[in-house]
């Protein structure tokens, strides 16, 4: 099997899904933020902080690069799409699916998790500006599957199920 990357905007629930979809397919998961700071052992702030979005983008290239292997499920950072080469890198390597929702959707989520002190302070409009800068980048996927009022178990067997009618 392929890898699978699922790609989409902060809280549309990546690292959710991947980890239940891994677990089903009994495949390796591999969530690429965790990845980069294993890999520089800085914190993903730290890295913005002292490199600038730039310079994270190029760690994330070349760490996304390292871990993509056949079989595994990766869960990518919501802004790894900014990057053409990297569509073009998944898009060799395995199959994209974009995890899209709303931006209000995706707002309450974030606002509900205490882990993105980045991204709670921001309002909805600088969320949303962000949102719409990219969302034509997550529409380069080959599948996008809505996960708008939708469970990660949910979200998961749609994947699984669009997974299996391509074999």
């Amino acid at each position: 099997m392929k890898s699978i990357y699922l790609v989409g905007f902060m809280g549309c629930g990546k690292t959710s899904v991947g980890k239940i979809i891994a677990k089903a397919l009994n495949c390796h998961f591999i969530d690429l933020d965790e990845e980069i700071v294993s890999h520089t052992g800085k914190s993903i702030p730290t890295i913005f902080e002292e490199k600038g979005e730039n310079g994270f983008r190029i760690i994330e290239s070349e760490v996304l690069k390292k871990v993509s292997s056949d079989s595994s499920i990766i869960s990518t950072g919501g802004g790894i799409v900014t990057c053409p080469e990297n569509i073009v890198f998944m898009k060799q390597n395995g199959i994209i699916f974009y995890l899209e929702s709303t931006i209000e959707t995706l707002y309450k989520r974030i606002h509900q998790d205490s882990n993105r002190p980045n991204a709670v302070n921001r309002s909805l409009v600088e969320l949303k500006n962000l949102f719409i800068s990219r969302k034509s980048f997550y529409e380069k996927a080959d599948f996008t599957i809505s996960v708008t009022e939708k469970s990660p178990k949910d979200v998961s067997v749609e994947i699984i199920n669009c997974l299996n009618s391509l074999r």
